[in-house]
């Protein structure tokens, strides 16, 4: 990685609101109160737009639907509160891109961090901070499409042609987009593993010390672009062989029949929010 010329674009990498730090600050806070929390989500209303959205579509949702602040904040829960809290914010503070289907790249994301934080209840890794590194994985995507469209348009011909893309993101601005997103996440004051994850998540065993949550990312990938092709009765030993090739340990009682019932539910999220 040329490091010269990621630094020369740190202070093109957005920053998040005052306003959002301390929300986030608050739903952090393992002392504060439901009531406190749906205070301060009120606060903001592209966030409580957001946030009741979620509560209401399927993967979260009930029979009845929820109205307010109050009773989105009873229904989701506070860890679930606090990963939306931090996904409405990422999704608030990187800028539109020209020529990206934002419903389409946040359901994507939304697939891969749902993906990563089941599995990651099954191998020793925090489910919520895989989550989170999820959610900010492929932020490196928007902000190359934010600050230099016309680049942004040559990675993804050079994709279509069937070149590597970080190869190839290398090759033209001297950096890839896992550089970028780790860059924003270090700058975000995320821990230095969520940090690593993002950097090493297309070759987890290059990570020092092993980043497991690169593993589950990787490993979420091939269970987006390969899971409907592998016959249901091998789904279980496919993925324990993929996860061992990532480097992971996993207990995979019953895990067969979660991701088959999470598929789709990251879209559905990506389009309440995007």
């Amino acid at each position: 990685m040329d490091s010269a010329a990621l630094l020369n674009r740190v202070d093109e990498l957005p920053r998040l609101p005052k306003a959002i730090s301390e929300l986030l600050d608050a739903v952090n806070d393992d002392n504060a109160t439901v009531k406190s929390i749906a205070t301060k989500v009120a606060h903001d209303p592209l966030i409580s737009a957001r946030v009741l959205r979620l509560a209401n579509c399927a993967h979260y949702g009930r029979s009845r639907e929820v109205g307010t602040i109050d009773e989105a904040v009873v229904r989701l829960g506070m860890q679930t509160l606090r990963t939306l809290v931090l996904a409405s914010a990422v999704i608030g503070a990187v800028p539109k891109c020209e020529g990206i289907d934002l419903a389409l790249f946040w359901g994507q994301t939304f697939e891969i961090a749902l993906y990563s934080q089941e599995m990651a209840k099954r191998c020793g890794a925090m489910p919520e901070e895989a989550f989170t590194c999820g959610i900010l994985h492929r932020i490196g995507d928007l902000l190359i499409a934010a600050v230099s469209p016309e680049d942004a348009a040559k990675i993804a011909e050079a994709v279509a042609q069937g070149k590597d893309k970080h190869e190839f993101e290398r090759e033209l601005l001297g950096y890839d987009s896992p550089d970028i997103g780790a860059l924003l996440a270090k700058n975000w004051k995320f821990t230095t593993a969520l940090v690593e994850g993002i950097l090493y998540q297309d070759h987890p065993k290059d990570s020092d010390p092993f980043s497991k949550l690169a593993a589950l990312l990787c490993l979420s990938y091939k269970v987006l672009d390969e899971w409907d092709t592998i016959e249901d009765d091998e789904k279980t030993s496919w993925l324990s062989q993929l996860a061992t090739k990532k480097g992971l340990r996993m207990e995979m009682g019953g895990l067969r029949t979660k991701l088959t019932e999470l598929r789709g539910s990251g879209f559905e999220i990506g389009r309440a929010l995007a």
